[in-house]
């Protein structure tokens, strides 16, 4: 069945049924046994059943932490339809598995989260298959993954795209609107109108404050829904990631603080470390080169910041003139290698990092900043720099997102200056990783530019859909460890607007009659 604007098929029925919402959910952060947890929302609305997001929880590797799917439930192989809110693992990175287990489920997702979700993908699944290689190498047996190539390419080609921000029908009778989240390049709130009853907002990982490529989304425009909520009540899910945390400062602060510290760095000519997550570090790219600040970039970093030129998807998105950055030598991407990379390439490769990593490349005259995959420096090409930069009493390391417990990016904050961390790096000497102690001589420093919404923020778009749009009936918060849902549930309270709120627990099914 083919997904429809409302303006290709206007039809409308009406259907009165019991209305369950099963929710499968693993939290996000302390409450999980590993971090970052994996979100799968599951809903039974009159006969029908949703999946949104089906996600994967990374584990911590150096800890002997597997990764791992949400436990399938009997509601998770009859699914009539898969919706992807954005591309993050912890939301896309079990949806092969997913839709595999699901051959006639509709699939839909943004232009850009589908973009997004087949880079990491393949890349998580490049990564398991690396680390089973060095497994069998040494003797053992190597496991299989969620997921293969073929399963990924299915995915996509059985997708429908969501083109833009409005409403589409799925079935007769039903409306799906899709809005920005405000979250990440493609992400999107869905709102559900069943043919009766109540209607389902689904926020996603969402963003009121703007970032460099993003703008900031509340909730959308009246004009948006036009009559549809009149006479119905909303259900709110939403997540809680920050509810117990306020911003310190307004976000544009926050990240005028980070650029002008970048900027006196460089100017001290202290080669700079920006270890990123993937689809980060082209905003970061963005906050530095609009001051004039070269970048180099590296890694997944360079595959989003091409994915962010080529694909907008609605009003909030801000392009990024990526070859206009390039021909202005303002960001220089370094080339991306494979197995079938000339020995030149490779060697060159390796001396342009080498001495970028030390301060001193391309003729600029002072640093050139290097934004790499991944946040954490638990692998990737952050690790390559990490090794060269860390020890430097005369470099620095930022870190500009969230910083998961027992990372390496955690220790690295955490470590006494001159004091060692485990890093696993690449000996190319033996064609395997091993693992180094890494001394942590260099200025490190955090900030937290999150595109989250901080706790007010998350009670404020709830008590502006009530009071303004149409009555909110519960609100299910989920996402976010105990402190956090405590702590946004106090928030809701404390509003007095008698809105009832619960936790979504993992396999707890919460009934609404």
């Amino acid at each position: 069945m083919q997904i429809q604007h409302e303006k290709d098929n206007p039809q409308n029925f009406v259907c009165k049924k019991k209305e369950v919402v099963k929710m499968s959910l693993i939290m996000q952060a302390g409450e999980q046994r590993l971090a970052p947890g994996n979100t799968n929302t599951l809903l039974s609305i009159s006969g029908k059943n949703i999946c949104i997001d089906f996600g994967m929880a990374i584990g911590n590797k150096a800890a002997g932490e597997a990764n791992y799917l949400s436990k399938m439930t009997e509601l998770s192989t009859k699914l009539d339809l898969i919706l992807l809110t954005h591309h993050h693992l912890d939301h896309s990175g079990g949806l092969p598995f997913i839709a595999k287990m699901n051959p006639n489920a509709i699939i839909a997702m943004t232009e850009p989260t589908g973009r997004g979700a087949e880079i990491m993908l393949k890349d998580s699944l490049k990564i398991h298959n690396n680390e089973q290689k060095a497994i069998i190498r040494a003797g053992g047996e190597a496991k299989q993954f969620f997921y293969n190539e073929e399963d990924i390419s299915s995915l996509f080609k059985r997708s429908q795209k969501i083109p833009k921000p409005g409403w589409y029908q799925i079935w007769p009778g039903w409306e799906f609107g899709f809005y920005s989240a405000g979250h990440t390049r493609g992400a999107t709130m869905i709102i559900i109108l069943p043919p009766d009853g109540l209607a389902y907002l689904v926020t996603g990982d969402i963003s009121s404050h703007d970032q460099p490529l993003i703008k900031g989304v509340m909730l959308p425009p009246k004009e948006f829904f036009g009559d549809r909520l009149k006479n119905r009540k909303i259900i709110i899910i939403t997540e809680t990631t920050y509810g117990n945390r306020e911003l310190k400062a307004p976000m544009a602060n926050l990240r005028k603080e980070f650029r002008e510290w970048a900027k006196d760095r460089i100017e001290k000519r202290m080669p700079l470390l920006l270890p990123s997550f993937g689809d980060r570090g082209p905003g970061t790219l963005k906050d530095l080169t609009d001051i004039g600040i070269a970048c180099h970039v590296d890694g997944m970093v360079r595959e989003f910041c091409q994915m962010y030129q080529n694909y907008t998807w609605c009003p909030q998105d801000i392009k990024l003139e990526l070859d206009a950055l390039i021909k202005n030598k303002l960001a220089i991407p370094y080339k991306k290698l494979g197995a079938e990379s000339a020995q030149e390439d490779r060697v060159g490769e390796e001396i342009h990092r080498h001495d970028t990593d030390l301060g001193n490349c391309c003729g600029m005259g002072k640093p050139s900043p290097i934004i790499s995959s991944s946040a954490m420096m638990d692998k990737g090409m952050s690790v390559v720099h990490a090794e060269r930069i860390l020890p430097n009493r005369n470099a620095a390391v930022a870190f500009t997102g969230y910083v998961f417990p027992n990372s390496v990016g955690e220790q690295v904050l955490k470590v006494q200056k001159g004091g060692n961390v485990k890093m696993n790096t690449w000996d190319a000497k033996e064609r395997r990783e091993i693992t180094k102690n890494i001394p942590v001589s260099c200025e490190v420093a955090h900030f937290s530019l999150s595109g989250h919404d901080p706790a007010d923020k998350l009670v404020e778009r709830i008590v502006r859909m009530h009071e303004e749009y149409c009555p909110v009936e519960l609100v299910i918060g989920h996402h976010g460890d105990t402190d956090s849902y405590n702590g946004f549930e106090r928030r809701i309270k404390a509003a007095n607007l008698n809105i009832p709120a619960k936790r979504a627990v993992h396999l707890k099914e919460i009934q609404i009659d």
